[in-house]
């Protein structure tokens, strides 16, 4: 698998699982491994390789971002003959290679069912954070030299308040989740108030419902005008 945190670099090892939603029970484990001690040290001496229990199962050639997606491929394909059930959403993160795979494999052709992919709220999450440090850490446009420390203090005030943000996100979710409306509404309620967050966390409340809010300083309310 392609590995990521903090460096990238291609494991010889991958691991896929499945996990159900409800239950929290792991469905299915699927193992990659692109590397074998024993083959590759025959192979290196010119050797016959002795008689071995070997667990490479996967091209050594091959892309290593591809061993995820293979291993969940397997997962859906066997599910009827494992669990006797079919597994119609994919909740997962932003990562379109698994979700492709599956929908290229069709594991459920024969009974005319599409996967449909709903996004992780974590990673969802995490990607929002991931952009509003970006935005907190954006340097002065030379057009802005001369407010330079105008500049400064409203990227200050962005970057103390992403978890805020982050917290109003689930909030909003909770509080739309226990609401009578149809599931549409809930979603297209959510969404407004998703974009009405800024404005919300920097107190500027014109467009804000029913829903409450914090008490925000004085000082926030001031800058909300400039941001």
């Amino acid at each position: 698998m392609k590995r990521s945190y903090g460096s990238a670099y291609d494991s010889p090892s991958g691991v896929g699982a499945i996990i159900g939603y409800r239950t929290g029970k792991v469905l299915f484990v699927g193992i990659r491994n692109k590397y074998c001690v024993l083959c590759d040290m025959a192979e290196e001496r010119g050797l016959q390789v002795r008689k071995h229990k070997c667990y490479k199962n996967f091209d050594h050639n091959a892309s290593s971002t591809r061993m995820e997606s293979d291993a969940i491929v397997e997962g859906f394909k066997s599910s009827l003959e494992m669990h006797g059930v079919i597994y119609k959403t994919l909740i997962a993160d932003g990562d379109s290679n698994v979700y492709n795979s599956i929908r290229h494999n069709a594991p459920y052709r024969e009974k005319n069912i599409v996967v449909q992919k709903v996004e992780c709220t974590n990673h969802l999450l995490r990607n929002l954070c991931k952009k509003l440090k970006a935005i907190a850490r954006t340097t002065v446009p030379k057009a802005m030299m001369h407010r330079k420390r105008d500049f400064v203090q409203l990227r200050n005030v962005v970057d103390h308040n992403i978890l805020a943000m982050r917290k109003e996100v689930l909030r909003l979710a909770a509080v739309r989740m226990k609401g009578t409306q149809a599931h549409h509404m809930k979603a297209k309620e959510l969404l407004e108030d998703i974009l009405n967050i800024p404005s919300h966390i920097f107190g500027e409340h014109r467009r804000c419902r029913e829903l409450g809010y914090t008490k925000i300083s004085a000082v926030i309310r001031k800058i909300m005008c400039r941001l």
